[in-house]
């Protein structure tokens, strides 16, 4: 069996299927599924990014004990996005590998000793003085960059590694990190999803959203 799909807690326990690979898309499953340290996903609005991200943290706080940040802009937008979705971590997230969490400091304690926090960066300096060994940012190009200044150092001590996703916003850090994993960079790879081809939106779904957008804003939020 696919070793992303089945996961052994220990010896004495039952096996724990997971994640559930079949709800997975076929987008969804190329970047899992590929060995690249950096990743970019520059996906449209609702291409399920941040579950799929999500999916390879628990993925890799499975595969190795340690501690795993998702960063958003914001703590309330970690907390109204991830936390408190009933379609977000806790539906991704088998209960059983679960020891315990901790909703006011968002964090997920999971048997096997690893841990999974929710974080902002709203003040970017407060990321040091830990060691994770996988980030994710998301929205990345509302993160304020010197996010990523604290914690690249942090990564790099500890070989660990980084995804930023979002949708575009200007050609700002999100957009200079897409051209990099264009590059053909050994560490970095990107991926460019639209609306009209990803076939998660509704294609008349699609035309309807058009007809109430610019132009600009519909290839910013759907292509």
């Amino acid at each position: 069996m696919d070793n992303l799909s089945q996961f052994q807690l220990n010896s004495t326990s039952p096996e724990v299927i997971f994640p559930m690979w079949e709800l997975l898309l076929p987008h969804q499953q190329e970047v899992v599924r590929d060995p690249h340290r950096f990743k970019i996903l520059v996906w449209h609005r609702r291409a399920r990014k941040t579950t799929t991200a999500l999916t390879e943290i628990i993925k890799q706080a499975l595969f190795r004990i340690g501690v795993y940040w998702h960063i958003f802009p914001t703590y309330s937008e970690a907390k109204d996005a991830v936390w408190r979705d009933p379609q977000m971590l806790f539906r991704i997230l088998p209960p059983e590998l679960v020891a315990r969490t901790n909703e006011q400091e968002l964090v997920v304690y999971l048997k096997n000793g690893s841990i999974i926090q929710l974080k902002g960066a709203d003040e970017p300096d407060a990321l040091r003085g830990s060691g994770p060994v996988g980030v994710v940012f998301d929205e990345f190009a509302k993160v304020k960059y010197g996010a990523w200044g604290i914690v690249e150092p942090i990564l790099r001590a500890n070989n660990g590694w980084a995804w930023f996703i979002g949708t575009p916003k200007g050609k700002n850090h999100l957009h200079q990190f897409y051209l990099r994993g264009q590059q053909g960079h050994p560490e970095w790879k990107s991926w460019l999803l639209k609306a009209t081809e990803s076939g998660v939106i509704d294609p008349i779904q699609l035309e309807e959203s058009r007809k109430t957008m610019t132009q600009a804003d519909f290839n910013q939020e759907w292509e």
